[in-house]
This record gives structure tokens, sequence and C-alpha cells, in this order.
């Protein structure tokens, strides 16, 4: 029924058209015109006009007005007009100003809304923020068990990072939509959903999507937004400036995909890293694998791929650039048809689905494990190096990682702070299988750079073939290996943990300089990848700061700016950045601190008990209390005490932290028959029927209160409240007249209470 329902809903959605009539979403004369290139140095030429267009490496597809339109003329480059009026050919399609099939962003959040109200039990929605206009920037996260993190491969898609290119986000929520209703009919869907963890980013640009523009409602390109090597294109004002990036950022960066889509449309084709310059990328076997899977799975007679910077040109700020420069994920930008608002949107879904699904099952494959401390079995927050590659991340969750390798012998390097780092060599992967290599670190007090949150190099030397352009290089401890900032560059180093100011007058970390001659950097600290940032000097060479005389009292991240001399061009051109340290790394502390009590059932402390766990065991004070050091992580504690039954609790325990849980022990079901004293009580009959004797003596006249609990401690009834003499008491109790009602069968607690003492016994109720 629910899929019938949804099924409907989609059908309703996809009739509906908003009233947008009268609206322009085109620029007044805004024409598509084709530019063909005749030279090489064309597609640079064009990108420096900055204006609204697809640039490849033969041709662009350009949205220009006529004033621009005539400076193509000027400039020489051949041309076509494909749409003279792009308004004029958006109204022939009626109020959805797109061709018929296409959802707005409104429909494709009630589709997202819908799914995650009718499929909860793998579908749920994650909103990441909220655009300009209060549009919500969110993704579907499916998954069997899809409210916890498992261990298994995370996968992510997203679409409409330019608003006009419509089929991307169409895509995506098709996608979204079809694992949801064939999840338990289809085989391979049912698979992948139940081993993987797949996110669905459905439109990164809403305000594009409803206004038909690229960029956002501030007019800025949010795929030059991104901060992995950001080069000020697009309008952007600074790394991940815009709500939008923010988003998507926050969405990736707290989670560890393997692989990563970004989906547009304006040609045909599958672009991968680097963006930003021609060298390839150490992955590059890794990723070329990758796209011919996709490309020889997909519908497409010929679904061609390659870098970035060749295949199309040179951008700088893009989300595959930092997805795998930053993130470490196999990431890419796919082109999904020659326009950007084709006919029939069905027709590139379908032609792309398959390809999805071989991409969600091939990224499983590789090498995948666990990294746990060595001591106390707890997931450790880990970076994972394979040969020369750019880190891929652990989840802090399990400790779990997945790296997509293809067959070969390779060398994994596992870094974490708080921890010697590990290396593995000799780590075979086979063909579409993939290995499990489990690692146990052991403490050990540093803390380093941990992820590169941003960088970036000015546009004049950003694709410097002389430099490396590595920088992972400036990740870990100090080991003459630097990643070089680039004349006037910088880049922003996440330490993982927060760095605490010191004692007074301390330094608190420490910049390592990787090359032969000291250069100039100044330092500044912030709390967020996005500042605000605050100097803390200026430095020479290898320098240590102290955070004091600043005000800063406390820092996560670190940004290094370059001080601009020397030349650009050149080999190792700027700071030479090696690693950045805490000079006052916390101690790594192995066992959380655990105290608390151990009572009976009426709250009373018991003396002389014993709390246990593994070979660590306490005994009780007179007050109860007990006090024990565990390894951190997961423990079994228990508490015994004569005539009580043991209590057994499980507790997850963190590295220096205290803990206290209390123990509240109950008496054994069983009773015996005859006579159960405690002090000075005595009960007779015990079992008994309807009626007993309490026998007791008291030193002097006492006000004495006697109750009935049962074994969970709960009081039943009051049997006497009053004032007995001294000597020997007894008092009676028929326990049908007093409670109104017969006492169930079963065993109780009963307890005489005075100012000065308890006296507390066993009573069994019975036929």
């Amino acid at each position: 029924m629910k899929k019938l329902l949804l099924l409907w809903i989609s059908l309703f959605l996809l009739l509906a058209g908003q009233a947008q009539s009268t609206k322009k979403p085109w620029r007044e004369g805004e024409m598509e015109v084709k530019i063909r290139f005749q030279q090489a140095t064309d597609a640079r030429r064009l990108a420096d006009l900055h204006f609204d267009c697809d640039i490849y490496s033969q041709y662009s597809y350009a949205y220009l007005v006529p004033s621009e339109l005539e400076q193509i003329k000027a400039e020489g480059f051949a041309y076509e007009i494909l749409k003279p009026d792009l308004n004029a050919w958006s109204a022939s399609f009626g109020d959805a100003l797109v061709p018929q099939g296409y959802y707005t962003f409104d429909q494709i959040k009630s589709i997202a809304d819908s799914l995650a109200a009718n499929f909860p039990s793998i579908c749920k929605k994650v909103v990441f923020g909220y655009n300009a206009q209060n549009k919500e920037l969110a993704a579907l996260k499916i998954s069997r068990n899809v409210n916890i993190h498992e261990n298994e491969p995370q996968i992510m898609f997203d679409g409409g990072i330019h608003g006009d290119e419509v089929g991307g986000s169409q895509n995506v929520i098709q996608f979204a939509r079809d694992l949801c209703l064939q999840y338990g009919s289809d085989l391979q869907i049912t698979n992948l959903v139940n081993s993987r963890e797949i996110w669905l980013y459905y439109c990164v640009n809403p305000y594009g999507r409803d206004n038909m523009t690229r960029e956002n409602g501030y007019g800025v390109d949010v795929n030059r937004d991104f901060g992995y090597m950001w080069g000020q294109e697009g309008g952007s004002q600074g790394p991940f400036s815009q709500l939008e990036s923010k988003a998507l950022r926050d969405c990736q960066y707290s989670n560890q995909f393997v692989s990563y889509t970004n989906y547009h449309s304006g040609t045909e084709i599958i672009s991968y890293p680097w963006s930003y310059r021609y060298n390839q990328i150490p992955d590059q076997a890794q990723v070329d694998h990758l796209a011919q899977i996709y490309s020889t799975s997909s519908g497409y007679s010929s679904l061609p791929y390659g870098q970035g910077s060749v295949v199309m040109y040179l951008i700088q700020g893009s989300t595959k650039d930092y997805n795998y420069g930053s993130l470490g994920s196999m990431a890419w930008s796919i082109e999904i048809s020659i326009d950007k608002q084709p006919a029939n949107p069905q027709y590139y879904y379908a032609i792309n689905k398959p390809s999805m699904l071989a991409i969600i099952d091939n990224v499983g494959y590789g090498v995948q494990g666990v990294v746990t401390d060595a001591i106390t079995g707890k997931p450790v927050n880990a970076s994972i190096y394979v040969g020369q590659n750019y880190p891929s991340y652990t989840n802090p969750e399990l400790g779990d990682f997945h790296k997509y390798m293809i067959a070969g012998t390779y060398t994994l390097n596992i870094v974490a702070n708080g921890y010697a780092s590990k290396t593995i060599p000799n780590v075979v992967v086979n063909d579409l299988q993939c290995t499990t290599v489990n690692v146990q670190l052991s403490p050990l007090s540093c803390q380093y750079g941990y992820r590169v949150a941003a960088s970036h190099i000015p546009a004049f030397n950003a694709n410097n073939p002389g430099d490396e352009g590595y920088t992972a290089a400036c990740l870990g401890a100090p080991d003459q290996v630097n990643y070089s900032l680039g004349k006037g560059g910088y880049i922003i180093v996440d330490m993982q943990d927060t760095i605490v100011h010191g004692a007074p007058g301390s330094n608190d970390v420490i910049v390592y300089d990787g090359g032969t001659v000291p250069e100039g950097f100044t330092l500044y600290a912030g709390n967020t990848m996005d500042g605000p940032w605050t100097n803390i000097g200026f430095g020479m060479g290898t320098t240590s700061f102290n955070m004091e005389p600043y005000g800063v009292a406390k820092a996560r991240f670190f940004m290094l700016l370059d001080d601009n001399n020397g030349q650009a061009n050149v080999a190792d051109a700027g700071f030479d950045f090696d690693a950045i340290a805490s000079l006052h790394p916390a101690i790594p502390d192995t066992v959380g601190h655990l105290t608390g009590k151990v009572y009976d059932y009426l709250n009373f402390p018991l003396s002389g008990a014993t709390v246990i766990s593994g070979d660590s065991a306490a005994t009780t004070a007179a007050d109860g209390s007990y006090r024990l050091s565990l390894k951190r992580g997961q423990q079994v504690l228990c508490a015994h005490a004569p005539g009580y039954i043991a209590q057994c609790d499980t507790m997850q325990l963190s590295a220096g932290s205290s803990y206290t849980h209390d123990f509240h022990l109950i008496y054994p079901d069983n009773v015996k028959p005859g006579t159960e004293s405690s002090g000075e009580l005595t009960v007779i009959p015990n079992p008994f029927s309807q009626k007993l004797s309490f026998r007791f003596s008291l030193p002097g006249e006492e006000y004495c209160t006697i109750k009935v609990y049962d074994l969970a401690g709960k009081e039943i009834m009051t049997l006497a409240n009053r004032s007995f003499p001294g000597g020997a008491n007894t008092f009676e109790w028929n326990c049908l007249l007093l409670s109104g009602r017969s006492l169930p069968l079963g065993c109780y607690i009963l307890s005489l209470k005075t100012p000065e003492s308890l006296y507390k016994t066993k009573i069994l109720k019975s036929f």
C-alpha cells in the first residue's frame, strides 16, 4: 500500500507545475552559444572572460547576452548560436519552464520527505543547512539499519550544484525512489542497501533550480567555492563562502565516502581529479578503472572519461578536487547529457542507473579493516595511507575504513594522533575482492596535523608542474617530506582535537620547515575551519608559537600563509611545510575512572561487598562506596555480597573520564521453611498463609515502622507505625485484614526500622 501511495504521489508531482508562467528564468536576451576552439589556448582565454559557460577540450557551451556575444566576436572565437532566446525557449514548455518530466525543487523535496516517511527502516533525511532563501539543503541516507553507522562502505551522489543543469537532481531523486521501492523485491538493490551506506544529496543549489541559473542567489558558482585549491573563480569570495558549499562540505566532512559523484549536464563525459592542475593524482589507476566500469555499465554508446584539466579545462575550487585532495574519496563529475535541459529525462536516468548500481557494488572492493586501541579495543580515529596516495579516514564510531583499490600488492601506513604509527607491507588485493586488514595501535603522546581543510595557491602558479603539490605531506609527524605552499599561498590544517593553551609563557605549537633554506610564513589560529582567524605570529623556518599573548585560549585549526617572497613557478615554491605539532599533547590515558556505591534494595549501603571487572576488584567501605580504574572501552562490572544475588552491568568507558555507577542488590528468590531471623527480628511461621507473628526486642521504648517490600525494593504496605515498649514484643499480622486483599503468593522483604536500627528478613507467602 505504501508503494502504491508513493507512486501516486510521484505521478501527481510529475504532472503538477508551479505557477510561474510570468517568470523569466534567463537574463533578458540570453542565448545558448556553442564556441569551437581552434587553438590550445582558446579554452583558457574563454575562461578568463568569466562568462557563464561550460568549457571542454575542443568546445564550450556558453550562455550569453548580446553584449557578451560581441566580446566573443571581438576575441575572434568561432561560434554557433544554438538557442537565440532562452526565455522564449523556456516559455514554450509552459509553467515548468523546462521540458516535460522534470521536477521542481519543491517536488523533489516532497518526494524525499515521502520516502523518509514511508520507508523509515532504510531511508532517513538529514538536513545540513538552509540557503539564503530558507530552502533546505539535505540528503537521504539509504541503508539497512539506517539510524546507525555499520561497518560498511559509504557512497555519495549529488546533483543540482549548477541549478540550470536539471538532470543531476532528477537522477539522484529517481534513484532514491527506486532504491526504496525495489528494496526487498530486486535482489541486486536489496543486497546493496543491506551492505552499503548510500547518501543521495538531491539538490545542492535550490535557488539555481528554482530560477534556472548556474549560480546561487548571490551569483556564485558553488562548484568554484570549495576549499581545496580554491582560486577565487566563479564569484567566490573565499573557500566555502556560501551556505550551499558549507552544507555540502559538512555532509562530506562528517562521513568517510569511498566514492563521490557530482552530476552535471552540458556534455557527456566523466571528469576526475585533478581539475586545478595537469599532474596526475596518485590514485590515477584506481579512478580510471572505476570510470571505465561506470562507462561500460551505462547505456551510452560512448561515455569518455579522463582527468578534468585535460578533457575539460583548468578550474579551481571544485567539489571533486576537494573530495579527493582533502577527504581521500574516489571523486568525479559526470556530465550526463549534451543539453543542460534535455528532453526525456527518464531516458538519461535509465542509462545512468545501471552505472550507479555498478559503482556502489565495486567500491566495496579493495582494502578494508578496523583500527583499534591495542590496550582497550576501542575504535581509533585514524588516517589510512595506501602507498603514496592521499589519506582516507576511519569512521570514529567503529574505527572502520574502506579504500577502493585495483588488484595489486600495497603497503598500508596507519597514522593516528595519540598513537604510534604502523606500517603493514605486502597487502595483496585480488580483482573483485576486498582484503581485510585489522590494525591495533599502541598509545603514544603525540598530536599532529590530521586533515587538510582548505588550501589556496594564487592562480598565476596554481598549476606549477615543477611542484609536487602533495598537500598530505604536511600531515602527521615531521619526516622531511613537505608540501610547498606556493608563493603567497596558504593551507588550513585540522588538528583533529582542540589544543588548549598550556602553562603561562609556554609555547603551544611548532611548525616544521622541511626545506634546506628557512622561509617565512604567518600562522593563524581558529576554532573552526571558517575562522575567525587570529594572527599568532610570524615564523622563519621551523618555529614554535605561544597562543597566550594573542588571547587565544584554544584552537583546533591553523592556517599557514606564505610570506609571498621568492619565485612562483619553480620547484618548492613558497614555504616548505613539513608538519605542525602540539607541544603539549595529552598523555594517553588508557583507563576510565569509576566510583559508586553498593546498596540493598531498601537503599541501605552494603559494607564488604565486592565489585569486580576482569582482574580488577574493590571491596566496599562502611558507606558502601568503591573505586576502580579500568581500561577504556567496553567493560563488564559485577557486584557481589553474601546472601544477595550478584548484579552485572556493561559500561563503555573513555580514557581519562570519570564515571559514577551504583549497584542495588536483591535477595534470592528462595526462602527456606522454618524460622528466619535478622538481628532481633523473628518471623513465625515462615512460609505463612494468612497470619504470622513478628517477635523483636527493644532496649527501651522506641518508635518503630514495620513495612513489606517486594524483591525489587518497591514498598507494598505499612503494617505498623507506632511506639513499642522496651523488652520483648510480639506483633500479630493478618495480611488479609490489614491490606483489604490477600497478599499475592511470593517472596517479600519485611523490615522493622527504629530511629537507631534497621532489621530486615525475607518472608514467603504460600497457600
